[in-house]
């Protein structure tokens, strides 16, 4: 049985404490949690007869865990993984990896330097069911040579009083940016999970209709290395937003949608199409496959949430089964590379390589930030 900290209780947190403490995560127990808020430490011990520390380094000697679950403000993930991983203690920190891919590149080396260690991150969208059926798919190359990428992520759906809760969300210096570190990262690395990252990005951001000082709109052209184009679009102030991916490729095709994954293979392929092609537009027989997200397993996310399978796996990885790690803690500097390219360019006004020059995008960082203590909005404000 391995002993689990949890350090950040707040909502993300307190549902991860929440499932250790009433043993759903087998193979684990939760012997204790972190919080600086002395009034959040002391209402969580009450409710879960755990001792909630103030302060880590005494928690980390009195309890001496084998491994902790980091949920607190994204500049925070990167010094208090290192902490831990430099103690010996194994991490799974919720997403972003960081805030910039810098400082994602240090912790990957400090976990390369600590091989005895797990390291892992909640990208929970790896495991629904229709990404990990679009994840065959490609994997077995069914797609072909990939033509066209497209992602539509509007559902998202924030008002100007969420925005107003405050905290560390939603600014440049206490969350890192807006919809796309907080919101899309998700789907964002589901992207590079089943095509890569771009080589280059353009892109434009944008504030919309909301008095905050990051982005809640973007639209970015992709560029591929074998000259696929792409596209991304997301918002979070469209009412009754799309969800959707596709992939079209020479042989095949994807559409994704959050709860519904269609894949179309294509016989002969395009290729073959055009070359044989002697009347009309040309034709293929086309075969359709299909996979559901399934009402139960619906019905038992929202219950208990996806982060739930997250930490089983990573749980039952420190148990002895490697292969049941939902992702590795180092594959998240990737979605932040192509984030950061996307601010880079929208600041810039320019196409920018992904992953982008790590100075250089620090450099746009600190701009921004410095925006945002004057009350300038980086991106603008249009209605």
């Amino acid at each position: 049985m391995k002993k689990f900290i949890v350090i950040g209780v707040g909502r993300m947190g307190s549902r991860h404490a929440d499932n250790l403490y009433k043993k759903r995560v087998p193979g684990a127990v939760l012997s204790a949690a972190v919080d600086t808020d002395p009034a959040v430490a002391e209402a969580f011990s009450r409710k879960h007869s755990v001792p909630c520390y103030t302060d880590l380094d005494k928690c980390l000697e009195e309890i001496r865990p084998d491994a902790a679950v980091i949920a607190v403000p994204h500049y925070d993930h990167v010094p208090v993984a290192v902490k831990l991983l430099e103690r010996g203690v194994s991490v799974l920190t919720e997403k972003p990896e960081a805030v910039e891919i810098k400082e994602a590149a240090r912790l990957n080396a400090v976990a390369a330097a600590h091989p005895e260690c797990l390291f892992g991150i909640v990208y929970n969208q790896r495991t629904n069911p229709c990404y990990k059926f679009a994840k065959r798919v490609a994997e077995s190359g069914g797609l072909g040579n990939i033509k066209r990428v497209t992602l539509i992520i509007t559902d998202w759906y924030r008002s100007q009083h969420y925005y107003d809760l405050g905290g560390w969300r939603a600014s440049w210096s206490g969350e890192g940016g807006g919809l796309l570190i907080n919101q899309c990262v998700h789907q964002l690395d589901v992207l590079q999970w089943l095509v890569g990252l771009p080589e280059s990005v353009d892109a434009a951001v944008y504030t919309k209709g909301r008095d905050i000082f990051v982005e809640n709109e973007v639209s970015v052209r992709m560029r591929y290395p074998e000259g696929a184009e792409g596209v991304f679009i997301a918002s979070a102030h469209e009412l009754k937003g799309t969800n959707l991916l596709e992939i079209a490729g020479d042989k095949g095709k994807l559409s994704v949608s959050k709860y519904r994954a269609k894949y179309y293979s294509f016989t002969p392929d395009e290729k073959q199409v055009n070359a044989t092609a002697n009347k009309g537009y040309g034709s293929a027989r086309v075969k359709v496959r299909s996979k559901r997200y399934g009402v139960f397993r619906l019905l038992t996310d929202a219950i208990f949430g996806q982060q739930l399978r997250v930490l089983k796996g990573f749980a039952r990885a420190l148990n002895g089964d490697g292969a049941a790690l939902v992702a590795r803690g180092e594959e998240g500097i990737r979605a932040l590379a192509f984030i950061n390219s996307v601010y880079l360019s929208a600041y810039t006004g320019k196409k920018v390589c992904c992953p982008p020059d790590p100075a250089e995008y620090s450099e746009c960082l600190d701009l921004m930030k410095a925006d945002e203590a004057k009350g300038k909005k980086s991106f603008g404000n249009r209605i």
